[in-house]
């Protein structure tokens, strides 16, 4: 088990590193010159001369890979940069709104586990009736209609129709309820499936035949038995959507005018900000990887026969 453990350990480093270059690469590739862009930022004139001197500033005429080499150790240290933008610290901003995301995104996950778990039970009591029926449908409309035309629904059902929740801004836990329902939809419906698929699967295997025959009800075997056959693959499928959940916030953060981490990268994008989208990048990619790893030892523990093998 420990030389599992140190094995994704070593593979995540990896990736970090590779998620670094690729941060880097994607944003230093872009188009257009960026000294000129700070230049017209600052309100001057774009002289070649002040063009040249803004270059030397920010270090866009040293060699490639010491650029890379000098934003990687910055960034390791916790330091971004300087946005330029707004010419302030891009560290500051982040810590500022990692919080907001962070709320967002687990709240979004624990509704999704909820959902999910209610639809798929819904579906495995009473299997290719009506309540089956209807979780799979609510399963498919969930998958099938966009984040954003989801939040529009909401804002227009709860905020403007009936007036119950307010549809703007981060002001307490009753502003985060229409968030946490529009990023929590699509996984929901996806983790749904997981679960009813997994369940129907362990039911047909040979120990539920032994559960019946010592006179257990379909119910109790389901929680007994079948459950904790399924937590595994329902565990890899979950960390898969909260990671892409990161992807999510981006859309339903400006939404709901919320100033989180996916509205500052969203700014970072308009303006060409370089230091923000930098930043913004090497974070969600590092949360997916952390995300991954974290379920990878999940699974270890919930699972024996993957203890058994790296035993």
């Amino acid at each position: 088990m420990f030389h599992f453990i140190s094995k994704r350990l070593k593979h995540s480093l990896v990736l970090l590193f590779l998620a670094s270059l690729v941060c880097f690469t994607l944003v230093v590739s872009a188009p257009g010159n960026v000294a000129v862009l700070i230049a017209e930022l600052r309100g001057a004139v774009a002289t070649p001369g002040y063009v040249e001197q803004v270059a030397e500033e920010i270090g866009l005429n040293k060699p490639l890979l010491m650029r890379y080499v000098d934003w990687l150790g910055d960034a390791l240290r916790g330091n971004f940069g300087i946005s330029y933008r707004t010419g302030q610290d891009v560290s500051a901003d982040l810590a500022a709104r990692m919080s907001v995301t962070g709320i967002l995104i687990a709240g979004g996950a624990v509704i999704a586990t909820l959902l999910s778990l209610a639809l798929g039970f819904l579906g495995a009591l009473w299997p290719y009736r009506v309540p089956d029926r209807v979780s799979r449908g609510l399963a498919l409309l969930g998958a099938s209609i966009p984040t954003f035309f989801v939040g529009a629904l909401m804002i227009y059902g709860f905020s403007v129709h009936f007036q119950l929740l307010p549809s703007f801004g981060f002001n307490g836990p009753q502003s985060w309820i229409l968030p946490w329902l529009t990023v929590s939809v699509l996984p929901a419906a996806v983790l749904s499936r997981v679960v009813r698929v997994g369940l129907e699967e362990a039911m047909a295997s040979p120990f539920v035949l032994t559960a019946k025959s010592k006179g257990l009800g379909r119910t109790a075997i389901l929680f007994r038995d079948a459950l904790p056959n399924i937590t595994p693959i329902f565990i890899n499928a979950l960390g898969t959507q909260v990671g892409l959940m990161t992807a999510t916030a981006i859309i339903v953060e400006p939404l709901f005018a919320w100033q989180g981490l996916g509205d500052y990268f969203l700014a970072g994008v308009r303006f060409r900000d370089f230091m923000v989208v930098q930043a913004c990048l090497l974070i969600f990619l590092t949360f997916f990887i952390l995300v991954n790893l974290i379920v990878d030892l999940a699974v270890l523990s919930t699972d024996p026969r993957i203890r058994r093998q790296w035993s």
